[in-house]
């Protein structure tokens, strides 16, 4: 069942890249580099013009992006985490976190050279805010709490 979920999952989210406007698409230039060899997103607003419904699963609502820093390496041996921050707050939330019966979270994979990055949430009243995800080599991944955004703040230098 999870083999299954995960090739519609898969699926969905290659029909929604293959439609995706360019200026979804998050290049390396777009991309805060704050250490050779941690990268981390800028924060993008997702919202419900930006979320859509899966037309594999039509349970889910997904955004996707593409970041060629994610690689076919850091899918096998470093790590994403991405980060949730509600457009009114000030607030940061490691992902995935669930909001009354609501919850987001997300994927990540590579694909020819091609890193995505995919956020779920179920069907529904969608939780729109901002969302930034930071790609972790294995070499680095030991150095801090990656899931604290606190911790990953002060490790980086990140100014909002």
């Amino acid at each position: 069942m999870k083999f299954l979920l995960t090739i519609v999952l898969v699926t969905s989210q290659l029909i929604m890249i293959a439609c995706q406007p360019d200026s979804e698409i998050v290049l390396p230039s777009q991309a805060v580099a704050t250490n050779p060899k941690v990268t981390v997103s800028d924060w993008v607003t997702i919202d419900a013009n930006v979320w859509g419904v899966s037309p594999k699963a039509p349970q889910l609502h997904m955004a996707g992006f593409v970041d060629s820093c994610v690689t076919n390496s850091v899918v096998e041996s470093g790590l994403v985490v991405a980060f949730y921050r509600h457009s009114s707050g000030e607030a940061v939330y490691a992902l995935p976190i669930s909001f009354g019966n609501q919850s987001i979270s997300f994927t990540y994979y590579a694909m020819n050279d091609k890193g995505i990055i995919s956020f779920q949430q179920k069907a529904g009243q969608t939780i729109d805010g901002d969302f930034r995800w930071v790609v972790v080599p294995k070499e680095a991944a030991k150095q801090v709490d990656w899931t604290n955004y606190d911790a990953v703040k002060q490790e980086l230098g990140l100014t909002e």
